[in-house]
């Protein structure tokens, strides 16, 4: 990590740790983090930063004591069973966070760009390409008006339907890396469509992120694309 990106980690680390405080007691904080209430208090009033490896264990434990709880308690469920994330990926503090949390795991991909398809994908690739500090492709349903150029993908669900999505000419170039980003992984149909622009254009795809992923269906897309899936939370 460099030492810009460093600095500016442990000062979002304050920013989590104020979002703890928020739900829990200094005394409990202190617990979890192994350091006297005074001190974290002096993190959450600014008159401090956390070393990077505190930093860590901030974002470890805003993971595990709050951030995982909140984001099944916000996930709704319909009477079949389907899983909408609306509730998760449309808060900007909580996407935020989310993918904070994950910061050093995604690290480990080398990212040129950042690919989603439209709807639900996009706040979270926006989000993280605004931390990763890179720019956004989004594979369109229909063809965008105004575009000429498009390079179609046939895009084939378990159920054997299908439909072509679009993605612009030149907005992913030859030989770029590409981390394929999704709100949720249910099936891994989106993936694979996104994995075959990829393949037509002649990129690679260094990693796949969701914020949810359903854990047969990243077993299954794993096996097939061999590829590294990092999902938030694995159901």
């Amino acid at each position: 990590m460099r030492r810009l990106d460093e600095l500016w980690y442990r000062l979002e680390a304050v920013e989590a740790l104020r979002l703890l405080k928020k739900n829990m007691s200094y005394e409990k904080l202190s617990s979890m983090i192994d350091l006297p209430p005074s001190v974290l208090s002096r993190y959450i009033n600014g008159h401090v930063v956390p070393s990077l490896e505190k930093s860590r264990i901030i974002f470890s434990t805003l993971k595990r004591e709050f951030l995982s709880r909140e984001v099944w308690d916000r996930l709704e469920r319909d009477e079949v069973g389907a899983i909408d994330t609306s509730r998760v990926i449309y808060d900007p503090v909580i996407l935020k966070f989310i993918l904070m949390s994950e910061y050093e795991k995604l690290l480990g991909f080398k990212v040129d760009k950042v690919m989603t398809m439209e709807s639900d994908g996009i706040p979270v690739a926006y989000q993280l390409a605004s931390i990763l500090g890179t720019e956004v492709a989004v594979v369109r349903k229909s063809k965008k008006i105004g575009v000429r150029n498009f390079i179609e993908v046939k895009q084939i669900f378990e159920s054997g339907a299908y439909r072509y999505i679009y993605l612009p000419e030149n907005l992913v170039k030859k030989g770029e890396c590409i981390l394929l980003v999704d709100d949720m992984i249910r099936t891994g149909a989106t993936m694979r469509a996104l994995a075959e622009f990829c393949k037509k254009i002649g990129a690679t795809v260094s990693g796949i992120f969701t914020i949810v992923a359903m854990a047969s269906s990243k077993d299954k897309l794993h096996e097939e694309l061999n590829i590294s899936i990092e999902a938030f939370m694995t159901l």
